[in-house]
C-alpha cells in the first residue's frame, strides 16, 4: 500500500502574502505592523526585506494578490461576439468575486482600499485594473455604436461592474432583505445571468436613444440646407 505523498510547504513568500492579507483588510495599512505580520506568519523580520523589500511593497503585493485572479478571470481573451464576451466577462467576475474558496480577506481588502485610499491604489489600477478597464470598455463600445462618446462608454462600464460588486458587498444585506430568496443570491450562474441580460437591455436602449437623436437632428440639418 502506497503512502500518500505529503502536502507541499507553502513558500515563504506565500505564507507571508496570505497573513499580510488577513491583517491588512482586518486593521489596514497605517495600523499594521511588519512585526505583527512575521508573528502571524512565523516567518523572521527579514524575510520581508528579502522578498517585498518594505512594507509599502508587501501591502501593494497583497492588493494585487486580491485582484488579480478577478482581474485575469475578468479580461480573459474570448473570442467572439461581443454579446458572447459580455456574458463571459460578467460571468467570470461575478463568479469568482463570489467563489467560496475565495480567502475572506481579498475581499475585506480591497473594499478597505477603496474606503481609505493608500497609495498603493495608483500602482494597482495601473498594473492590474486598467486591463480589467479596456476590456469591459472595448466590449461595451461595440454594443453601443463605435461613435459613442467616452462619457457614455464609462458610465456603461460602471453600471455593469456596479452590479456585479452590489451582490458581493450587499450579500448581508440583500439576504436581510430578501429572506426568502437566501438560496437565489446563492446561484451565481443565474445572477450572473440575469446582470448579463439586465445590462444588455440597458445597451440596447441606450443604442435606440442615440439613434432617435440622431434621426431628430437629421431634418433640422436638411432644413437649414435647403433655406441656405
Amino acid at each position: 500500500m502506497s503512502r500518500s505523498s505529503p502536502r507541499p510547504v507553502p513558500e515563504t513568500r506565500e505564507i507571508l502574502l496570505e497573513a499580510a492579507g488577513r491583517i491588512f483588510a482586518q486593521n489596514g495599512f497605517h495600523a499594521t505592523t511588519v512585526r505583527r505580520i512575521t508573528r502571524e506568519a512565523g516567518v523572521n523580520l527579514a524575510a520581508v526585506n528579502y522578498h517585498f523589500h518594505d512594507k509599502q511593497e508587501l501591502y501593494i503585493s497583497t492588493l494585487k494578490r486580491a485582484h488579480q485572479a478577478a482581474a485575469r478571470t475578468a479580461g480573459a481573451d474570448i473570442a467572439g461576439t461581443p454579446e458572447k464576451r459580455l456574458r463571459a466577462f460578467v460571468h467570470g467576475f461575478l463568479g469568482y468575486l463570489l467563489d467560496p474558496d475565495r480567502p475572506a480577506w481579498q475581499g475585506r481588502l480591497i473594499a478597505r482600499e477603496m474606503a481609505e485610499p493608500t497609495r498603493a491604489l495608483d500602482r494597482l489600477v495601473e498594473e492590474s485594473v486598467l486591463p480589467v478597464k479596456k476590456r469591459i470598455a472595448g466590449i461595451v463600445r461595440e454594443l453601443l455604436e463605435p461613435r459613442a462618446s467616452d462619457a457614455r462608454v464609462r458610465l456603461a462600464c460602471c453600471s455593469v461592474i456596479g452590479q456585479c460588486l452590489f451582490y458581493v458587498h450587499c450579500r448581508e444585506m440583500i439576504s436581510r432583505l430578501f429572506p426568502k430568496q437566501r438560496r437565489d443570491a446563492q446561484d451565481v450562474d443565474g445572477l450572473a445571468d440575469h446582470i448579463f441580460r439586465f445590462s444588455l437591455a440597458g445597451l440596447a436602449g441606450m443604442r435606440r436613444e442615440s439613434a432617435a437623436k440622431a434621426k431628430m437632428l437629421r431634418p433640422r440639418t436638411s432644413q437649414k440646407s435647403k433655406a441656405k
